[in-house]
C-alpha cells in the first residue's frame, strides 16, 4: 500500500541487481519481484535463476588491469604479456562456468572468443545488443580437443575468421566500464537493455490463502 509505483505495474517496470540470482523458493513476498522485475545478474547465472525473455547479465569487468601488490616492473611485464598474447592469437578459449572476465579484452584485440559449453547460451552479456553467433564460436565439450580443432578449422574457412575478428573489435566498445560513462559503453548498453524490456509481461498478483 505504501509503494504506488510498484503497485501500478506489480514491479514490471523495476529492476534489481543480484549476481547469484533469486530463486523461486524465495519468500512469497518476493514472488512478484522475481516474476515481474528485470533481474540484472553476473554471467554465468546459476541454473534456474535466469529468465531469458526478461532478465539480463552485466558485461564482465576486465581483469587485465594493474596488480596493486606486484612489486617493481612486474605489473608492466604482465600487462604486456597478456596484451601480446591476445593480439597474436586467433582464438581465445572460454569455458562455460569459469572466469570469462577477459572476453571484452579478447574482442578488443581481435581474438575470437570460443565458448566451450554444452548448454544453450541464453544469458550471455548484451544479448539484446550483440549477435553473438557472428563474433564468437560455440563448441561442445563432449568431443574434446579434436572437436574444438575441427570446429575452429571450419570457422576459418574462406577467410571467415577475419570478418569475425573485425566484428568482434567493433563490438568490444560495449564492454568498457568507465568512471564517467561514455556513449555505447557498458553502462549505456545496460540501460538500453532495461529500456527495451520495459514492456516485460506482467504476471497477475497472487492471492495467498
Amino acid at each position: 500500500m505504501e509503494f504506488p509505483y510498484w503497485n501500478r505495474t506489480l514491479g514490471a517496470d523495476h529492476f534489481y541487481v543480484s549476481c547469484a540470482g533469486l530463486g523461486y523458493e524465495s519468500d512469497r513476498n518476493l514472488v512478484e519481484l522475481k516474476k515481474n522485475s528485470v533481474q540484472i545478474s553476473c554471467f554465468p547465472v546459476p541454473d534456474g535463476k535466469f529468465v531469458p525473455h526478461k532478465d539480463i547479465t552485466l558485461p564482465p569487468l576486465a581483469r587485465i588491469t594493474r596488480a596493486s601488490h606486484a612489486p617493481g616492473n612486474r605489473t608492466v611485464r604482465y600487462l604486456m604479456t597478456s596484451v601480446e598474447r591476445l593480439g597474436s592469437s586467433m582464438f581465445c578459449l572460454f569455458e562455460d562456468g569459469a572466469d570469462i572476465s577477459g572476453i571484452g579484452e579478447a574482442l578488443r584485440f581481435g581474438c575470437v572468443p570460443v565458448m566451450v559449453t554444452d548448454r544453450p547460451m541464453q544469458d550471455l552479456p548484451l544479448m539484446d545488443v550483440l549477435s553473438w553467433q557472428k563474433i564468437a564460436v560455440f563448441v561442445g565439450s563432449g568431443g574434446g580437443v579434436k572437436e574444438v580443432k575441427r570446429v575452429l578449422d571450419r570457422t576459418c574457412k574462406d577467410d571467415e575468421c577475419e570478418g569475425t575478428r573485425r566484428l568482434g573489435v567493433a563490438a568490444s566498445q560495449h564492454f568498457g566500464w568507465n568512471e564517467i560513462p561514455q556513449p555505447y559503453d557498458s553502462f549505456y548498453m545496460v540501460i538500453y537493455q532495461l529500456w527495451l524490456r520495459r514492456h516485460t509481461i506482467r504476471y497477475p498478483r497472487r492471492e495467498f490463502v
